[in-house]
């Protein structure tokens, strides 16, 4: 499949568009740049063995696996530490590096830089796929307990002592090449085949999806839920585009492309309404509000109750007024946010339901390097550290937050 690089960029300036203020200060830069300036942070936080394995370096895979390597490390050593722990923002902010190579634009990077991003990347990715998948497998989940775990930026496997959910689980990253005019998907570093999504649904007992963004759904994955006969849960019916199919005149005269529903089997839970009172999916209770990203993009902010302990999750909400439901439920003890995405009036929301308690409640902040964005709206992990939209503001009343990276788990334990 083609795409023009044209069309590759608009699509990923639509998907990051946003309403709220938030700061994208990551810009586009060449890869000698990013290398260079990857050397001086390494250097500033007295990572000196990586600044020097970095500079001599051979080629770009070389640098970018030394980064994500010792990223990865200083994560593994900090495992459960919240936001606080710096070796766990300095494994994090090593790994946004080579993460935000530039592998759309063709000046900044050459079809050599690409080839290294793809390949790093679908290692990275992979290796991440295949822990999760390992440890959701082997875990055992003692009563009034979760573990969550997160795949790329929006995805998460949860589980507990009886059951284990999906949500937002997408194929991204989508990698490709450059030809003479146009970027190709690259077939050679697919990250999720067809049988990765048999095993998430022999894995999981049902899948949510928040909204209909190609970083939040995917189509081998609702139909894996959906052939295991398991609940797939919606707030609109999910549709592929028929590409394969000439497009066709509309009434108004304007060429539209086929679209053909996913979502007709008798297992697919559509939320397409506010449910204040929960709905039971498989012996798992849903609140659902339903919420937008922008205009005809339908958006769930879920409350999910998964054996006894309570998880929001806004998606890329933009209605605040869905969100402010949450105050008229019992409280949640894990909120996932985009950081983004007014992750301080999520939040908020969330704090105002009747017994909240933040010493006890959890944040895991989600969204940073969606890889199918353009660098300069990829979000970056050191933007969610530093700015003041973000969880830079050390003075705002935030639960426990607990950033996790691509495979990355925690531990949920409630407390009376």
């Amino acid at each position: 499949m083609t795409r023009p690089l044209a069309n590759v960029l608009r699509i990923a300036a639509l998907a990051a568009v946003v309403v709220f203020a938030s700061a994208f200060d990551w810009k586009p830069k060449t890869t000698a740049k990013l290398k260079a300036d990857l050397v001086a942070y390494a250097n500033s936080v007295g990572e000196t063995e990586l600044a020097n394995a970095v500079k001599g370096a051979s080629g770009t895979a070389e640098w970018m696996r030394a980064a994500i390597k010792r990223g990865s490390e200083l994560l593994k050593a900090s495992e459960g530490a919240d936001f606080d722990d710096k070796n766990r923002e300095r494994g994090l902010r090593i790994i946004d590096y080579p993460l935000h190579l530039d592998n759309y634009d063709r000046e900044r990077s050459s079809a050599e830089d690409k080839k290294a991003f793809n390949e790093v990347v679908h290692e990275y990715c992979v290796s991440a796929r295949e822990r999760v998948f390992s440890e959701v497998a082997a875990a055992k989940i003692p009563k009034g307990s979760l573990r969550l775990w997160r795949i790329y930026n929006m995805g998460y496997i949860i589980k507990g002592p009886k059951h284990t959910v999906a949500i937002d689980i997408t194929a991204r990253p989508e990698l490709y090449t450059i030809g003479d005019k146009y970027l190709i998907k690259d077939t050679n570093t697919v990250i999720w085949c067809k049988s990765d999504w048999k095993r998430l649904a022999d894995l999981a007992d049902m899948i949510f999806v928040t909204h209909p963004h190609g970083d939040h759904y995917n189509r081998d994955g609702i139909e894996a839920f959906i052939a295991a006969k398991k609940p797939v849960v919606v707030p609109c019916d999910l549709v592929a585009y028929a590409t394969n199919r000439p497009a066709k005149k509309g009434p108004d005269g304007k060429y539209v492309v086929e679209k053909e529903i996913l979502t007709t089997a008798p297992c697919c839970v559509k939320l397409t309404e506010d449910h204040l009172e929960p709905v039971d999916v498989g012996g798992v209770k849903v609140r659902n509000f339903r919420g937008n990203q922008g205009e005809n993009v339908p958006c769930n902010v879920y409350l999910i109750d998964i054996d006894g302990v309570l998880v929001a999750d806004n998606g890329d909400n933009y209605d605040m007024d869905k969100e402010r439901m949450l105050s008229k439920c019992p409280p949640a003890d894990v909120i996932i946010a985009s950081t983004w995405n007014n992750v301080q009036g999520m939040v908020k929301c969330c704090a105002a339901a009747p017994g909240f308690d933040r010493t006890k409640s959890v944040l895991l902040p989600s969204h940073e390097n969606e890889l199918g964005h353009s660098v300069d709206h990829r979000e970056s992990y050191r933007e969610m550290y530093t700015s003041k939209d973000r969880l830079g503001n050390r003075e705002f009343p935030w639960p426990r937050v607990h950033p996790l990276g691509y495979g990355e788990s925690f531990l949920f334990k409630k407390t009376k």
